[in-house]
C-alpha cells in the first residue's frame, strides 16, 4: 500500500537591502494540512527567559494560494490564520517582512556590515500535530557568506535543513564578510565564526579555548554529542553577552578586552560557560524545556542549577585548563561572595524563587530590585562552589559536583528530567545532609557560610582596596549622570540612604552647598566622620530637594581567598583536586 509523502515546510530568508533593516520571509507548504491554517510566531527565545513579544517587528504579512491571493486574519498578538477559498490544503506562501535592528545575542540584527538571526524572532510556525520536513534558503546580500551549525544540504546556493522547528530556531545564522577559524577535538570540527575581528590577534584565543572545550568535556566524559560545533562571535564595542545553543553558540563582547588581562578571562569565561549549556541546559534539561511551549512562559525552579551551575563551571575549567592561574579564579568566587552579601535581596527571596520569577523580575530590574531580588546566576554559582566543596569534604573526596552531573547525565541524558532530579542526585551523592544544604541554600535564605575554607588551604579574607582611602558606607548605588553628576540608581534596604529619604532616579547635585562632581564623591566619603550628619541636595523630578544622610562606617570592598601560609598536605591535595591545580 503507497505511503503518503510527508508534508514539507520551507523557509526563505532573504536581506536584498539590508540598508532598511528588514529581513523578508516567505514559507512554503507543501502537503496535507487541515484548514483552517494557525501560524504563530515565539514570544520568546530559548535561554533568555522573558516574553519579548517578537510579533511587534513583523509587518506586511500575506499570502498565496494556488496563484490567487489568501484572507490573513490576525487572531492574536502573535498568531495568524490562513484560509484558502477552496478549502484545499496543497501548497501556498505566506510572506511578511521581520524589523531587526537589536544588537544583541538573543535578537536579530541587520545593517549593511552584516545580518544575524535568531529563528525565534523570525519564523513563524504551523500550529499542527502533521508531520512535516524542514528545509531553510538564506539569500544573503551580494558578496555575503553564511554560517549556521545547520546541516547543509546539497542543493545549490545556501540551503539547509532542519529535524523539526525546535532544530531550526535552536540555530542562528550570521551572514557577512566574515573570519573563519577552526580546530578538531575528539575528531569534531568546531569552527569559530567572528564578525569584527579582521585587525584582532586571535592567537591566545585559538591557543586556550581548545584546552577549555577538553576540560569541559572531561565533566561529563564519553563520546562529544554533536557531529559539528559552531561559535558565530561578533566583536562590538561596549557589548557583552552569550546565548547557549544545541550545537553552537552566539556571543557578543569588544575585542579589545582580548588585549586587556583584567577582562581576557572574562572573555574565556563566556566561552565556557555558553559552551557547557551544550550538556547542561540543552540535554541535561528540566522535562519542560524541550520540545518548546513558544507562546508561553516556561517555569522551573531550576534556573539557579542550569544558570548558576554553568557560571560556577565556567570558571572552574578555566583553572582545570590551565588557561587562568588559580588566583584569579579565586579572585573571582570571592568578589561574588561580597557582591551576594551587600545584596538585600538575598535575604528576602531564596535561589529557587527567583529562577521561577525570572520572566517578571530578572530581565526587568529597576531601582529596587537589589532590595528583593537575588541573581541565580551569582548565588547559583555561589550554591554551587558550597555544595561542590561540602560534597568533597562530606565523601572524603569520592564525591563532588562533577559526579552529580555524571549521575544526572547517567540517568536521564538527553530526555529532561523531573524538577526533584537534582535533589536527589546530590543526596544520592551526599548522603541526607544534603537535605540541610538545600533547605538553608536554596529553599532558604540563610546565608551562605562555611568552615571548609581551611580544608582547601584557604582563608576568606576582607580587606580594602586602598586601606588610606575607605569611602562611608550610604547603600547607594550610583551612575554617571550626562551632566557629569551623581544619579542614585538604587537605594539599598535598611542603609543610610533609604534612612535619608533619598530615591532611585535622584540627581545629587550638592555635598553640604557646596557642588558635587562624580568623580568627587568617593573622596568625600573617604573624609566624612561616619554617624556625622551630611546635607544632600538633590534634584528630584525637576524639583530641588534636601535630605539629611548619616553615613556609616566603611565596608571592607576588598574579599579575597587567599592561600593559607601553614596549609596541609592533605589540603593541598584537596584544592588539587577541585580545581586541577596547585595551591598557589
Amino acid at each position: 500500500m503507497p505511503t503518503t509523502a510527508p508534508s514539507t515546510l520551507r523557509y526563505q530568508i532573504s536581506m536584498e537591502d539590508p540598508g532598511r533593516h528588514r529581513f523578508h520571509v516567505e514559507i512554503t507548504w507543501s502537503g496535507p494540512h487541515p484548514m483552517p491554517l494557525h501560524w504563530a510566531l515565539p514570544v520568546w527565545t530559548p535561554g533568555s527567559y522573558l516574553v519579548r513579544e517578537f510579533a511587534k517587528n513583523v509587518s506586511q504579512v500575506h499570502a498565496h494560494h494556488a496563484g490567487h491571493p489568501v484572507r490573513v486574519d490576525k487572531v492574536g498578538k502573535a498568531e495568524w490564520s490562513l484560509v484558502p477559498d477552496d478549502g484545499s490544503a496543497s501548497t501556498w506562501q505566506l510572506a511578511y517582512d521581520v524589523y531587526a535592528f537589536e544588537l544583541s545575542v538573543r535578537s536579530s540584527y541587520l545593517d549593511t556590515t552584516r545580518g544575524y538571526f535568531n529563528g525565534a524572532n523570525v519564523f513563524l510556525y504551523p500550529q499542527t500535530d502533521v508531520p512535516y520536513m524542514i528545509e531553510l534558503e538564506v539569500v544573503p546580500f551580494p558578496g555575503w557568506d553564511v554560517a549556521t551549525a545547520l546541516e547543509r544540504s546539497a542543493a545549490p546556493g545556501f540551503v539547509f535543513t532542519a529535524a523539526d522547528y525546535d532544530t531550526l530556531v535552536d540555530s542562528p545564522v550570521e551572514c557577512g564578510t566574515f573570519r573563519r577559524e577552526s580546530f578538531e577535538m575528539n575528531g569534531v570540527r568546531h569552527e569559530l565564526i567572528l564578525t569584527g575581528f579582521d585587525r584582532t590577534n586571535l592567537s591566545n584565543l585559538l591557543r586556550d579555548l581548545p584546552r577549555i572545550l577538553e576540560a569541559a568535556h572531561a565533566v561529563f566524559g564519553g563520546l562529544l554529542p554533536y557531529t559539528r560545533y559552531v561559535f558565530l562571535v561578533a566583536g562590538v564595542p561596549d557589548q557583552g553577552g552569550g546565548l547557549e545553543h544545541r550545537s553552537s553558540a552566539s556571543i557578543i563582547f569588544d575585542p579589545l578586552q582580548l588585549d586587556n588581562p583584567e577582562q581576557y578571562p572574562k572573555i574565556l569565561a563566556l566561552f565556557a560557560h555558553e559552551y557547557f549549556h551544550l550538556w547542561n541546559v540543552k540535554r541535561l534539561r528540566p522535562q519542560n524545556l524541550g520540545p518548546f511551549d513558544y507562546q508561553h512562559e516556561v517555569y522551573t525552579h531550576l534556573l539557579w542549577v542550569l544558570e548558576g551551575w554553568t557560571d560556577y563551571y565556567a570558571w572552574l575549567l578555566l583553572a582545570r585548563s590551565g588557561t587562568v592561574t588559580p588566583d584569579i579564579v579565586l579572585q573571582h568566587f570571592a568578589e561574588s561572595l561580597r557582591i551576594l552579601d551587600m545584596t538585600p535581596g538575598h535575604k528576602v527571596q531564596s535561589v529557587a524563587e527567583a529562577s521561577w520569577d525570572a520572566w517578571i523580575k530578572f530581565y526587568r530590574p529597576d531601582g529596587n530590585t537589589p532590595n528583593i531580588t537575588v541573581s541565580y546566576y551569582l548565588k547559583g554559582a555561589l550554591v554551587a562552589l558550597f555544595m561542590d566543596l561540602s560534597l568533597r569534604h562530606a565523601t572524603n573526596g569520592r564525591g563532588s559536583l562533577d559526579t552529580v552531573l555524571q549521575t544526572l547525565w547517567e540517568q536521564y541524558g538527553d530526555h529532561g528530567y523531573p524538577e526533584n532530579a537534582v535533589d536527589h542526585a546530590l543526596e544520592e551523592v551526599g548522603g541526607p545532609i544534603v537535605r540541610t544544604w538545600l533547605s538553608r541554600w536554596v529553599y532558604g535564605t540563610d546565608d551562605l557560610e562555611t568552615d571548609l575554607w581551611p580544608e582547601f588551604g584557604l582563608a576568606l579574607k576582607k580587606e580594602w582596596k586602598n586601606p588610606r582611602m575607605t569611602p562611608a558606607f550610604t547603600g547607594l548605588i550610583v551612575e554617571r549622570s550626562e551632566t557629569d553628576r551623581v544619579k542614585i540608581k538604587s537605594v539599598l534596604q535598611g542603609s543610610p540612604g533609604e534612612a535619608a529619604g533619598l530615591a532611585p532616579g535622584d540627581e545629587w547635585i550638592a555635598w553640604d552647598q557646596v557642588r558635587l562632581r562624580f568623580q568627587d564623591l568617593d573622596t568625600r566619603l573617604a573624609h566624612c566622620v561616619p554617624g556625622h550628619p551630611v546635607t544632600v541636595t538633590i534634584f528630584r523630578h525637576q524639583r530641588l530637594q534636601s535630605y539629611t544622610l548619616i553615613p556609616e562606617a566603611p565596608k571592607p570592598d576588598k574579599w579575597a581567598l587567599e592561600p593559607e601560609a601553614q596549609s596541609t598536605e592533605k589540603a593541598r591535595q584537596q584544592f588539587r583536586d577541585w580545581l586541577g591545580a596547585p595551591l598557589p
